[in-house]
């Protein structure tokens, strides 16, 4: 079992993992002194961010016409 595939939190954990990865590393490139405790910091606060987000949108209602999940029969 893939614990990314099955846990969409894993996932969205590691998008803001990557994206803080280059941020960071284009603030260096730029001069900016930036401690690794700093860094560790704002991949915590964009996954938190990035999750507080994904729950807002999954709790809009799904406009009508549009099926929340698919159905299947046997």
């Amino acid at each position: 079992m893939n614990a990314v595939s099955n846990n969409p939190n894993a996932s969205v954990t590691a998008f803001a993992g990557a994206i803080t990865i280059l941020v960071v590393w284009g603030a260096k490139a730029a001069g900016v002194a930036i401690p690794a405790e700093v860094a560790s910091a704002f991949t915590t606060v964009a996954a938190a961010v990035i999750l507080f987000i994904g729950r807002i949108e999954r709790a809009r209602p799904t406009p009508a016409g549009r099926a929340s999940s698919p159905t299947t029969s046997s």
